[in-house]
């Protein structure tokens, strides 16, 4: 009777982080995906271990709500990753989409290695503390990872620059009420005149210098 030989799976450590850029003229330059706005967004991915990992493939990708309600799956069937030495960092742009949700959702992924008996343990990055911590210590969560990300409602940035707006009139109609606009664009008007004078006669001293 042959005996049965059992195999147990190396095990790599990744930490995974998810990655959103804005792609809106508008909102470009926040910091969070705007709802309803275009973005690109994908992983970076580390090797924390101390050993290279083998080659992996993402092949599943999904931006869900707290009910795991999909509504966003990366389009291509998988996306490849390859060896990562230690410390080594590599980003993936897994897809471009829009959101009309807002608040706290989840990004989620599965990760696998290309080899046999290989499998990946993920992490999680807290940026607020300055830690890594792992994603799950069930066997069933190997080779998947999942984190919050965070959606800005889009009324409230529309809502905070109409605020800015309003500010910048009220300031401008309380300096010509106090000073009069005439009066500062008078003040500007002289002050250039003086600077451009006397710029003029320092050039033309140095000119006779030389």
């Amino acid at each position: 009777m042959s005996e049965e030989v059992s195999v147990t799976n190396e095990e790599f450590d990744l930490q995974i982080r998810f990655v959103s850029k804005n792609v809106s003229k508008s909102f470009i330059k926040q910091k969070h995906i705007v709802q309803g706005e275009p973005f690109i967004w994908g992983v970076e991915i580390t090797n924390i271990g101390n050993k290279p990992t083998p080659e992996g493939r993402i092949t599943g990708a999904e931006i869900h709500d707290l009910a795991e309600k999909f509504f966003q799956y990366m389009e291509e069937e998988e996306k490849s990753v390859k060896s990562l030495n230690p410390q080594e960092t590599v980003y993936i742009e897994l897809d471009r989409a829009s959101v009309y949700l807002e608040g706290i959702q989840w990004a989620e992924i599965i990760i696998e290695p290309k080899v046999e008996n290989c499998q990946f343990k993920t992490y999680q990055y807290e940026a607020h503390h300055n830690r890594t911590i792992a994603f799950s210590n069930s066997e069933d969560d190997l080779n998947k990872w999942m984190d919050s990300i965070y959606i800005q409602k889009r009324s409230e940035l529309l809502q905070a620059r109409t605020n800015q707006y309003i500010l910048v009139l009220t300031l401008i109609t309380v300096w010509e009420s106090v000073i009069g606009l005439s009066e500062t664009l008078k003040a500007i008007s002289t002050g250039l005149e003086f600077l451009l004078s006397n710029a003029a006669k320092f050039f033309g001293y140095l000119g006779s210098l030389l």
